[in-house]
């Protein structure tokens, strides 16, 4: 289906945009946003509607049924603080140059975010009118909306709380908004959307729910009986859904027959200057401590409740860092910063620990010079020469340490800390100095420019992999300044960034494939739980074990089950060993492991609900472990005979499980059976065993 490149609006939107971003930024987003459009008008035309959206459509969405069985849902993974609300403008543009008429961006239940989505949405010229959940100002256009919606188009940004999901439900009622094709953004996707009733429903127990969760409900599907069909999804009877979020795991493990269970998926690449966990959190820095890591004693949380008072080594030498490194970048830029530099201290969700926190940060920056306000007092001189001497390792040209600390000593007074939770005001930024203590709200959403020091001590019990990818605040276009950064953290935390900055480059590389997303496993850093339990069915999520060995408890074994598959396989042997198979047998022969899912999709079973072996699962695991081993595994081969059918122990021993486990790559043994005897059909087979490695991570995925 043709889609318009060149539309009014998308024309005038890069004028635009391009004007505040790098040169070539903006036509590097577009050509993103334009992929991910051709997928949004092609799968509207399959499954909801021909005709309606694309070169020559209608703008209008019938009032007959979708052409599938549901309106379509689709997945725009980004990454942290990449740029993801920049690929929502420009693809709302291309969209309304498209068609569609009624554009819906969901947001979290943020005031302040909600303002800054509708703000930057507002570079969109040349056409749709935009409105946002800070004010009555939908209900007060209902006529405007209305009667402009036809041929311009709306766009509302809307935060994913009741009372405003409820208001723009009765706008878009009202306004005729059913009756025009729509996008819909939600972003931070995996957030409030999903069903926090889905658990306690699956179990069947008589206490569960009996409806859906709130966000859910007003959101995709309702089911509350007073309340039947008043989605933003229901009242949209032609849309497009598209999940943007950097942390996917909960929507990817959806059951197949749920509504956020995405269709399609695009991944969107960062652009030039972006720092991700690879600049980081890599092997040799956790290893080494290297910059931009700083490792601290996990017990200075404990010690700073305890004392209420001083502040302990690694956050006087964070907050010397801070202080120093900022003066040096202003000093650089030769201008003050409107909004200043920032210093993230995120150690517990719990809002006592912010205020004692802000307390000992405040009462130590206000002491660091003595009664004249000029001379360092000498207890900070140790953790100040530590700072410079680490800035001077990493910043060329870096100024000497007494020309940083009387630029400071003549700022200080400027500094500013700010608690930010739930239960705080948005924060005013100052222009030189400014200190950030919070818990969960530092989190989705929310960019922080100029962040220099992030102190990060959070070490919760039961760790959610993408709750703390989410804290990454370090992450985004900060190349610029990634010499006077630093991340101070225990190392164990900087070893589980790692492994989940491993697990997510794993992820996209299985998803930027082709885009499917049936059967994709996600990456399990250690003892860390993917996503929340809640919003999923425990009865469809399965798994892989560091390992593990998978076996078909019934072997293919008559004529009619193996076909010519017999003949494939040793053509693939032969292609995987460098010579005929019985000329290698009990050897451990290192191939590709592209070979070995080709062997696994080749090689039959008798009974496909019996025993572990889903080829699809398998092959998808090793695509998804493929990297950390460099591509290459083993194939095994031997001949074996059995009497048992089922083969309920399957076929390798303690031995060889033993050695394939322990080796750096999966193993895929393949045993010979010469099925001349009973219970056999007394033709040769193949009979497949694959043991994953004992060093691999852990994989889940939803088996319906």
């Amino acid at each position: 289906m043709t889609v318009v490149t060149d539309g009014r609006v998308t024309t005038s939107t890069m004028e635009r945009l391009g004007a505040s971003l790098p040169t070539g930024a903006a036509e590097g987003i577009r050509d993103q946003a334009l992929t991910l459009v051709e997928d949004v008008v092609r799968v509207y035309g399959e499954r909801v509607a021909a005709g309606e959206v694309g070169l020559g459509g209608s703008s209008r969405a019938a009032s007959d049924q979708v052409t599938g069985s549901a309106c379509p849902t689709g997945l725009l993974y980004g990454r942290i603080q990449s740029g993801k609300t920049n690929a929502m403008i420009l693809s709302s543009a291309l969209a309304i140059d498209n068609g569609f008429r009624v554009i819906v961006v969901l947001t979290s239940d943020n005031t302040a975010l909600v303002q800054q989505t509708a703000a930057r949405f507002r570079v969109l010229d040349e056409g749709p009118l935009i409105y946002a959940s800070t004010s009555a100002a939908w209900d007060d256009d209902r006529e405007n909306i209305a009667r402009h919606l036809p041929r311009h188009g709306v766009v509302f940004v809307c935060s994913k709380n009741r009372a405003w999901l409820s208001s723009l439900i009765g706008v878009l009622s009202a306004t005729g908004g059913a009756d025009y094709p729509a996008l819909i953004f939600d972003d931070e996707a995996d957030q409030a959307t999903p069903d926090t009733t889905t658990a306690a429903r699956a179990s069947g127990r008589s206490s569960a729910p009996a409806q859906g969760s709130t966000t859910f409900r007003l959101t995709v599907q309702n089911d509350a009986p007073t309340e039947p069909g008043e989605s933003i999804r229901e009242t949209l009877r032609h849309n497009v859904f598209v999940q943007v979020t950097a942390t996917p795991y909960a929507l990817l493990l959806q059951n197949t027959d749920s509504p956020l269970r995405p269709s399609f998926t695009r991944l969107l690449e960062p652009g030039p200057g972006y720092t991700g966990g690879e600049s980081f959190f890599s092997a040799e820095q956790v290893t080494n401590e290297l910059p931009p890591l700083v490792f601290v004693n996990p017990a200075e949380t404990a010690g700073v409740r305890s004392t209420d008072q001083l502040a302990p080594d690694g956050l006087a030498r964070s907050i010397a860092l801070f202080l120093l490194g900022s003066s040096a970048l202003r000093r650089r830029r030769g201008r003050p910063e409107p909004e200043g530099f920032k210093f993230l201290c995120h150690t517990s969700p719990r809002q006592a620990d912010h205020t004692t926190f802000a307390g000992v940060i405040r009462n130590h920056v206000d002491g660091i010079f003595d009664a004249s306000g000029a001379r360092l007092r000498p207890e900070h001189q140790p953790a100040f020469a530590w700072a410079h001497a680490s800035l001077q390792a990493q910043v060329r040209d870096l100024p000497a340490l007494d020309d940083l600390l009387a630029d400071l000593a003549r700022r200080i007074q400027h500094r500013r800390v700010l608690i930010v939770n739930a239960a705080a005001d948005s924060a005013e930024f100052g222009s030189a100095y400014n200190f950030l203590v919070g818990g969960n709200i530092l989190g989705r959403g929310l960019t922080i420019d100029n962040l220099l020091v992030t102190y990060y001590l959070r070490m919760p019990r039961t760790t959610q992999m993408d709750t703390m990818l989410q804290h990454a605040r370090m992450f985004g276009y900060r190349a610029e300044i990634m010499p006077l950064t630093r991340v101070f953290l225990p190392q164990v935390l900087a070893a589980r960034f790692a492994r989940i900055t491993e697990a997510e480059a794993a992820l996209r590389g299985l998803l930027g494939v082709d885009g499917a997303v049936q059967g994709v496993p996600v990456q399990v850093v250690g003892n860390l739980r993917p996503t929340r339990a809640n919003v999923l069915d425990p009865n469809a999520i399965g798994g892989i074990r560091a390992g593990q060995q998978v076996y078909p408890s019934v072997p293919a074994f008559t004529d009619e089950q193996i076909g010519t598959s017999s003949a494939r396989v040793e053509e693939l042997l032969q292609a995987a060993l460098g010579t005929t198979w019985d000329a290698r047998t009990g050897d451990y022969v290192e191939c590709s492991i592209d070979q070995i899912v080709e062997l696994v999709r080749t090689v039959r079973t008798g009974d496909p609900d019996a025993g572990d072996w889903e080829a699809d699962i398998l092959t998808s695991v090793l695509g998804s472990i493929s990297g950390r081993y460099v591509g290459r595994g083993f194939v095994f081969v031997r001949e074996f005979q059995s009497n048992r059918n089922p083969m309920v122990s399957g076929a390798i021993s303690s031995a060889e499980q033993s050695a394939a486990r322990g080796m750096n790559g999966p193993v895929l043994f393949l045993f010979r059976e010469q099925g001349d005897h009973d219970p056999w059909a007394r033709i040769p087979f193949w009979y497949p065993t694959l043991v994953f490695p004992s060093s691999m991570a852990n994989q889940v995925f939803n088996v319906t």
